[in-house]
């Protein structure tokens, strides 16, 4: 399988968490995890070495110029590496034509192998929405989206690379696009993702595949915690609360904790072996 993050030294320790849920949940599993990155050090690529098999795990940086992106919009918890996965079409080697790319906020509690081998048909991205009536209308109108389009969290999609490559879209547009339109780029790469590619994205079970507090919360009266340890795949800490973090309040915080074992330090008042592939100093194509 080929994974793929994007990340500054920030989220190095929640990362290995996720990597060590990953080696947990999918023992049978090989996998290539491609690091992209401006400012990571041998240091904290070390990190991640610490907590994968490094019988069946490849970790290859794949440095992105640090200038590449200055002028895009970002917020707090949005940086400006987030965007880095806009890029994978050229930064990826040409004989990867799928990959997962998941945010390093997330846990893997169940196999991969279903999302990660699914057929996209004539589709580029494979995602979840996150988003229900009032805020699913307001982001089609921000983005001027067709109205059968659904907004989807971009923290946890697979990607056709091979159809991402062939569309017609390149680097240079993705860009030019960036810079057209920042100031309505209220949620960063994510937008970008979901006006460029709408009419081309395939809907997953939010449930299943990229399931975080909200949607938890939202069917409640469908789902409960022991549906989420059968059948969930990933789980997707996203936006400000975290369980990491003192004041985090959400029932699947535990599911954090699990693969926690000490790699990311909790405040004392909160709650709650590698075989090295060939770095990839990203360039640009053309």
């Amino acid at each position: 399988m080929n994974l793929l993050v994007t990340l500054d030294a920030n989220y190095v320790p929640p990362l290995t968490v996720l990597l060590t849920s990953l080696m947990h949940s999918n023992p049978m599993e090989v996998f290539t995890l491609y690091v992209a990155h401006s400012s990571l050090t041998e240091n904290d690529f070390a990190k991640m070495a610490a907590v994968v098999d490094e019988r069946r795990t490849s970790i290859v940086p794949v440095r992105v110029p640090e200038a590449l992106l200055n002028d895009a919009p970002v917020l707090s918890r949005i940086t400006k590496e987030t965007y880095y996965r806009l890029l994978a079409i050229d930064y990826l080697p040409r004989e990867v034509e799928r990959v997962l790319y998941i945010d390093p906020d997330a846990v893997i509690i169940n196999s991969l192998e279903k999302f990660y081998n699914i057929d996209f048909g004539d589709n580029l991205i494979a995602g979840s929405s996150h988003v229900i009536g009032f805020w699913e209308k307001l982001n089609q109108r921000r983005l001027h989206l067709p109205k059968n389009a659904k907004y989807i969290n971009a923290g946890v999609m697979m990607m056709n690379l091979k159809g991402l490559r062939a569309c017609g879209i390149t680097t240079d547009d993705i860009f030019a696009f960036i810079s057209a339109n920042a100031k309505r780029l209220y949620l960063g790469d994510q937008d970008v993702i979901n006006t460029l590619y709408a009419c081309r994205i395939l809907h997953i079970d939010p449930c299943l595949f990229n399931l975080d507090e909200k949607i938890f919360a939202y069917y409640s009266n469908e789902i409960d915690l022991s549906w989420v340890e059968e059948h969930t795949a990933v789980v997707h800490f996203n936006g400000k609360e975290k369980p990491w973090k003192a004041d985090y309040e959400g029932q699947l915080g535990y599911l954090f904790e699990r693969y926690n074992s000490g790699l990311v330090k909790i405040p004392e008042s909160g709650k709650a072996g590698q075989r090295h592939g060939k770095a990839l100093d990203a360039k640009r194509a053309g």
